[in-house]
């Protein structure tokens, strides 16, 4: 708890220090949301994140009114911006991180792309969400889906690779 309290005082906590915090530590929704701000994640009004929360560098957007279930995976890399009244499901992955397929690229070049969620979108428990995705507003991804290109507004996609099933 002293590690908590002195981050008080202080204007920016680095991400490994609140991430620990964040999931070692029973905390009110209040506290943690403080924690997520100080590291970098910018997070709305009445939004709660349900630990454990892994994320890499604080590049995190999120809206108001959000919840991020338990073990949820945010490699950001590159920005993830989740918009109003989402939804996420336990054990999703947003991961704005790649690698090529080429084995003599492999292991030395990093591909990275934003991830963004519209607003009201809701994630499926399992989900994987991968580089360079939008998933435009009220839509639904269903759960164990891999998601490798943009989703439509209104759309309920589902499967690996996930494919469109019905308009919403």
């Amino acid at each position: 708890m002293l590690m908590y309290f002195l981050s008080h005082f202080v204007k920016y906590v680095e991400v490994p220090v609140a991430r620990n915090l964040i999931n070692s530590r029973n905390l009110s929704r209040k506290r943690h949301n403080r924690l997520l701000a100080k590291s970098g994640v910018k997070i709305g009004d009445e939004s709660i994140v349900t630990t454990p929360f892994f994320y890499e560098f604080g590049n995190i957007a999120i809206g108001c009114h959000v919840y991020i279930n338990a073990g949820c995976v945010f490699l950001d890399n590159s920005a993830i911006t989740i918009g109003d009244n989402s939804l996420i499901g336990p054990n999703v992955t947003l991961s704005t991180a790649s690698h090529p397929c080429g084995p003599a690229q492999r292991s030395c070049q990093l591909i990275t792309a934003p991830i963004t969620l519209g607003k009201n979108v809701w994630l499926g428990a399992g989900v994987v969400v991968l580089p360079g995705v939008t998933i435009g507003d009220n839509s639904v991804i269903a759960a164990n889906s891999v998601v490798t290109a943009n989703v439509p507004e209104n759309a309920l996609f589902a499967g690996a690779p996930a494919i469109f099933k019905r308009n919403l």
